[in-house]
């Protein structure tokens, strides 16, 4: 591993161990802090910023920046995962975790299980996001 990259996964590493400390708080529109809670890119921007670096505020604005990921299995545990609506547009984002799950703010933080298709809720027996893209 070179040592960008080695500090590039330090850094998704570090964003993950964030986010994990927020399992359980509410799903807040416009929430980016740990004490009222998150939406789904206010915690992604949380878990980058308290690790020194800074992503923008809404998830289409974060899914601008980054390397493309091509398929989820070449995916690494820290890469951000975005999903669209039925007209395309990025509407939600998520840290991807390994063996096939993604930490991610919708009615709370929390993890659900994440393929090719998108984030599905084992409780719920059905898929809420469709997956679009794959950033690093």
């Amino acid at each position: 591993m070179s040592p960008g990259s080695l500090k590039a996964h330090y850094l998704r590493s570090k964003a993950v161990e964030y986010a994990w400390s927020f399992l359980g708080l509410p799903y807040i529109w416009g929430g980016d802090d740990p004490v009222h809670g998150f939406d789904c890119s206010g915690l992604t921007q949380a878990a980058f910023r308290m690790n020194g670096y800074d992503l923008m505020r809404d998830a289409s604005q974060q899914a601008g920046a980054g390397t493309n990921v091509n398929l989820l299995s070449e995916a690494a545990e820290g890469d951000l995962a975005f999903f669209d609506d039925e007209q395309g547009r990025i509407v939600h984002v998520g840290l991807i975790l390994a063996q096939g799950r993604i930490i991610h703010a919708s009615g709370k933080v929390r993890i659900d299980v994440l393929d090719h298709q998108g984030i599905f809720r084992t409780g719920e027996r059905r898929y809420t996001h469709r997956l679009r893209l794959i950033k690093r």
